[in-house]
């Protein structure tokens, strides 16, 4: 849609720090021109509370190759707009007031998105604006309503404003402040502490650094999805969430994508013990263990007490590629330790496809959470294992479903190996005797393959012997398991004791 951005400058400026405070802030408007080539205003405020404004029907480019010194030794803060016109937006003859950023009587507002209720809150609050382009309502609304207060803007934000947004807003009354707000427009900023300025734009790529050593680096930061900031040059620095708050669910509804294994089982368990609401989701994708995954995940559903989603696919009979998925058999060779060790029968992206599909349906049935049983154990084979990869989604998760919409990805037992997985099982009383951890699809765990191997030794470090049974000569199980205490099987959660 736009680029917007601009710099909250500290401390008094001489002649040299402004020069190249204004180099660096051209520099940012003009690798900002992909987002916008269509208009492109900047508006300047010095320590009086005075605003000097430039706009141009023209690419920044352009429009900066006719303007002269944009930072002056008594500016203080500047915003900019460079301008993608919308369809929905675009205006024939473009006059200075239908130029970003919009200006009021005091406050000038950049504005990247769109404001879909516009006209009502025209109506409602008897506003005049200077355009009809939708971002010109915001400067009189916020003029009527706002008290310039970091909590007003918010109730402002989260109770009037439909749309999408990342702002940048400047009052002339409150020089040497600027506040920033985002649902889910991208919005970046960065402290130059070689300059004793901070720069802020739509994308973190448009603020030049100095690519040197780690310690010339400077610090940028993202502003989180649904946040609005308030900065000063006073050193104020405040920060507060966009969100209607949702009250009377506890610590809220997860779905918990489920194998019907060691490491999703207690990972539901332990969520359900410490009060969430738990559902659990299944995905049955023509895989070799399909039918014992589905009998233990339909058997830990009843003994749970939770509800159990399952979803029928066929994709991954396209993907294929996969000893799992029926390509190839499974590498003997390659069992035990080494079948651990390394990821021999990986599923291309599976638990990235899993994660996108549980995010669908956690979005449309009102669920707060999506969880896995992502550990750090398998994260040394498996990339999708890694804690990182969690996340790292989660820090695109705003992007990824409707406005004002919220999912986040849990991983309970992401940081634990698999011993650890089985002594928190122990401990919150998880269904391990009904689970399934082989490769293959026998009556009987196959007590070879790698998710086997980790399984009985996982248990025997516990100094408890696994509930399962292996497809394993007795005398071997009776020695590999000798001092081990006997499974206790636990008591249903919601058994009355």
């Amino acid at each position: 849609m736009c680029t917007i951005g601009g710099v909250l400058i500290f401390g008094r400026l001489n002649e040299e720090r402004a020069r190249l405070i204004d180099e660096k802030l051209r520099r940012i408007i003009i690798k900002g021109e992909e987002r916008g080539r269509d208009s492109f205003g900047v508006v300047l405020l010095n320590s009086n509370g005075e605003f000097r404004t430039y706009k141009f029907r023209e690419s920044p480019t352009e429009a900066l190759g006719k303007v002269g010194r944009l930072v002056t030794e008594d500016v203080v803060a500047a915003i900019f707009n460079n301008r993608a016109e919308p369809t929905t937006e675009y205006v024939m003859k473009k006059g200075p007031d239908d130029i970003q950023p919009m200006m009021g009587e005091y406050i000038a507002v950049a504005h990247n998105g769109t404001i879909a209720n516009d006209r009502d809150l025209e109506l409602k609050y008897e506003l005049k604006r200077r355009s009809r382009i939708d971002t010109a309502i915001l400067p009189p609304l916020l003029e009527k309503l706002w008290d310039g207060s970091l909590e007003g803007l918010r109730d402002i934000l989260v109770n009037t404003i439909v749309g999408s947004y990342a702002l940048a807003i400047i009052d002339r009354r409150r020089p040497g402040r600027v506040w920033l707000a985002t649902n889910f427009k991208p919005l970046y900023v960065q402290w130059d502490y070689r300059l004793n300025a901070m720069f802020f734009a739509s994308l973190d790529d448009y603020i030049p650094d100095t690519n040197g050593a780690i310690w010339d680096v400077m610090p940028t930061k993202r502003v989180e999805p649904y946040t609005a900031l308030e900065v000063g040059v006073d050193g104020t620095w405040r920060t507060t969430e966009l969100r209607q708050k949702t009250e009377g669910r506890g610590k809220g509804k997860v779905l918990v994508v489920a194998s019907g294994g060691l490491d999703s089982t207690t990972a539901a368990t332990y969520l359900l013990k410490e009060g969430y609401e738990v559902t659990l989701l299944h995905f049955n994708y023509g895989h070799r263990a399909e039918t014992q995954e589905d009998r233990a995940i339909k058997r830990i559903a009843e003994f749970l007490g939770v509800p159990l989603i399952e979803v029928n696919m066929d994709f991954f009979k396209i993907v294929r590629h996969s000893p799992l998925l029926g390509d190839g058999e499974i590498n003997r060779v390659n069992e035990g330790m080494a079948g651990a060790e390394f990821a021999h029968e990986w599923v291309p992206a599976r638990n990235f496809v899993f994660i996108a599909l549980a995010t669908a349906l956690a979005e449309a049935y009102g669920y707060d959470y999506v969880a896995t049983g992502i550990n750090l154990e398998e994260a040394g084979a498996y990339p999708d294992n890694e804690m990182e990869f969690i996340r790292l989604l989660n820090q695109v998760m705003p992007y990824a479903v409707g406005p004002n919409k919220h999912v986040r990805l849990l991983m309970p037992v992401g940081h634990l190996v698999k011993h650890e997985i089985v002594k928190l099982g122990l401990e919150v009383g998880a269904p391990l005797h009904l689970t399934w951890s082989c490769y293959d699809n026998g009556e009987r765990h196959c007590g070879r393959c790698g998710p086997c191997y980790m399984r009985r030794w996982a248990f025997k470090i516990n100094g408890v012997r696994d509930p399962v049974e292996y497809d394993l000569p007795p005398e071997v199980e009776e020695e590999f398991w000798r001092g081990t205490k006997p499974f206790v099987i636990p008591r249903r959660p919601r058994e009355e004791p």
